[in-house]
């Protein structure tokens, strides 16, 4: 609880103004023994017990009445159940906000947000409490601290917006933490808004180590987490995939994978009209949906022959959340899927080039070229989608022309060397190459199904990765990364490493008989390849897929946009919302990321491992909900001094009556 005008409870010492002139009473008169009071006297001793018990409860009576009345004055907050407010204003308070695509589901009676909902209930606790604190927003798409002037403009910022990209919670999280350091805040309430999905909170980041340490470390810090974690049943979500455009002898067409998800995984069919918008023109598309998702592989749609390029978008009926109810692509002349390999070993590079070259689409071209490790400076960098690197980690110009490549979008995937050189890029280093404990092969770990290399199918079918098995591992240190894939002994097997754009990859063994059977065993390691490649042949090519929140704002204000939804959008939030443009010879479609439909929220082990050792204050709201964060609660003490001063009149009466008496038997 806390009060906003302290000062009146400075009077609390008038508490004991009862007491004080009870006292004085006692001494203004004198007793004078008189014989014929003497047996009304014996008569009062009688009853002494139960007067004095009377007078105290009198006494509490108007004691608690001038307690209530100098705390309604005071004017009294308190959060609700929670005690929100059991401290001073802060100094600063700290709003980290989650805008990621989720936080778009609504209530369908009042169409507020998640993150619209977030917003209102802080706006109206800043202003209930009348408090003098400064207010720095962090934003989940930006990322960067932003001082706001007043807590009524909060909601209309761009900052404070919708957008169709993921959040990364825990580098937000850190964001906030150095800045408090740098910037030595005093007593910060920190709130995050939020509605606790996996994939922006990201358990397994190594960023939480970090986190914890910095805010221990700070006196006079209060964290809450005002959460929305309730899952809207019935939600759809749509998405596109291997868009290209085909000859055929019957003329030209789109061909496309179209994703349909519902949030629920309920059994029951449901029949879905999409539609489908391809250069303006429009058509219909029925899919039923049994389960958690289906997937219309290969639908096709004649176009124009002289159409060499376009866009298009596939759209849903609005639901529950309308940030992902549409998903648009480009299309153009596809560019070569073309895989470079750097590799000594004879038997690997084999292996990784027959599952380069062999097409998943047959009207793709699809090259694959091995070089030695020594001949790696010729590689093609602009011409190329997947490198595919089973050498010793490069350094100095190598290595930073690896990290262009994939800072430009493509892929890079890391296999291990015959032995280690000690070298580190994208934060992993090889090291020793290790055998199992105990028997022939390594256990696996369950892989996450959910993205990445290894998710499940578009249907929802799991990889046949648990039959994958592996005889030797290289022993691999990398911080800031994502585990997709472990051995029982805790070694990681896949893992991305955290990059800002584009992706690498760190295998940690080869797909040679005597370090595992991906290749006999070929379905993962083919898929696990031609992912890699389809993600970085998406970064090549007139025709661009990316996904927002991925690439740097410089330019986009020069963007022409393709369709009039597109146009709409402000240059400054071009790419951070889904959008379709052409940039020079470039045709840009911005869309969520896929991640964003997997609706799995964090428990609560996980979020309080997370937050170990932090003390922290979690309220879970509901969408639209009216329970406010902090409330004024005068009234209640007001009620409270009008029963104390009721409870008063009433002890008041039998005292009068008995003097009453007292005076008649005198006179008597």
């Amino acid at each position: 609880m806390s009060f906003l005008q302290p000062a009146i409870l400075f009077a609390l010492p008038l508490v004991a103004l009862p007491i004080l002139i009870h006292l004085i009473n006692r001494n203004r008169h004198k007793t004078i023994p008189w014989a014929a009071t003497m047996f009304l006297l014996q008569a009062q001793r009688m009853a002494r017990g139960m007067a004095r018990l009377r007078y105290l409860l009198l006494m509490l009576a108007r004691m608690l009445a001038i307690a209530g009345l100098i705390m309604a004055i005071s004017r009294p907050m308190a959060g609700g159940w929670l005690g929100l407010t059991a401290s001073s204003t802060p100094e600063t308070t700290v709003i980290v906000l989650d805008r990621s695509v989720s936080m778009e589901e609504q209530n369908p009676q009042g169409g507020q947000s998640k993150r619209s909902t977030a917003l209102r209930k802080l706006t109206d606790m800043i202003h209930s409490t009348e408090a003098n604190t400064k207010i720095v927003l962090f934003d989940s798409a930006l990322q960067q601290p932003l001082e706001v002037d007043s807590i009524s403009e909060l909601a209309e910022l761009p900052e404070a917006g919708a957008t169709a990209t993921s959040s990364d919670i825990p580098a937000l999280m850190q964001q906030v933490a150095e800045y408090l350091e740098t910037n030595e805040s005093g007593r910060t309430d920190v709130w995050v808004c939020s509605d606790l999905r996996r994939n922006d909170w990201n358990p397994t980041s190594g960023r939480w180590e970090s986190v914890r340490r910095q805010l221990e470390s700070r006196d006079g810090l209060r964290l809450f987490l005002l959460t929305y974690p309730d899952i809207a049943p019935n939600n759809f979500s749509v998405s596109v995939s291997g868009v290209h455009r085909r000859q055929t002898m019957d003329g030209t067409e789109l061909v496309m994978d179209i994703g349909v998800t519902r949030s629920d995984d309920s059994s029951e069919p449901q029949l879905i009209d999409l539609s489908i918008v391809i250069d303006g023109a429009r058509s219909r598309l029925s899919l039923e949906i049994k389960g958690s998702e289906v997937t219309k592989n290969g639908h096709t749609i004649p176009v124009a022959a002289e159409a060499r390029e376009g866009w298009g978008r596939v759209e849903l009926p609005r639901d529950s959340n309308p940030s992902d109810n549409s998903y648009g692509f480009v299309y153009a002349e596809p560019p070569i899927r073309k895989t470079v390999i750097v590799s000594d070993n004879v038997d690997a590079a084999e292996m990784f080039r027959i599952a380069a070259r062999t097409p998943v689409d047959h009207s793709l071209i699809y090259e694959a070229q091995v070089l030695p490790a020594a001949s790696a400076n010729t590689l093609s960098w602009e011409e190329t989608a997947l490198i595919i690197w089973q050498a010793p980690l490069p350094e100095g110009l190598q290595a930073r022309q690896l990290e262009d490549f994939v800072a430009s979008g493509r892929s890079v995937m890391f296999f291990p060397p015959a032995t280690s050189q000690g070298n580190t890029l994208f934060g992993g280093r090889w090291s020793d190459w290790r055998v199992p404990e105990s028997g022939d092969r390594f256990g696996l770990m369950p892989w996450r199904t959910d993205s990445d290399l290894l998710a499940n199918t578009l249907n929802g079918t799991p990889l046949p990765a648990g039959q994958v098995a592996c005889y030797r591992a290289c022993s691999l240190e990398i911080a800031n990364a994502a585990s997709l894939w472990q051995l029982d002994s805790g070694m990681p097997l896949l893992t991305r490493a955290r990059t800002d754009h584009g992706a690498a990859w760190f295998c940690s063994t080869l797909p040679t008989p005597a370090e595992s059977n991906l290749a006999s065993n070929g379905v993962t390691f083919y898929i696990m390849l031609q992912r890699a490649l389809a993600r970085g042949a998406a970064a090549l090519g007139k025709a661009r897929q990316i996904e927002a929140g991925t690439v740097a704002a410089t330019g986009a204000d020069n963007w022409k946009s393709l369709d009039p939804l597109s146009a709409d959008t402000w240059a400054s939030q071009r790419t951070i919302s889904t959008g379709l443009y052409q940039s020079g010879d470039r045709l840009l479609a911005l869309n969520r990321p896929l991640t964003e439909d997997v609706a799995i929220v964090t428990d609560d082990a996980t979020l309080d491992q997370m937050l170990s050792g932090l003390e922290y204050t979690r309220i879970d709201d509901e969408v639209g909900g009216s329970m406010q964060l902090a409330s004024e609660i005068w009234r209640t003490f007001l009620f409270f001094m009008i029963f104390a001063l009721l409870a008063e009149a009433l002890l008041c009466v039998p005292e009068r009556t008995l003097k009453s008496s007292n005076v008649d038997a005198a006179s008597a």
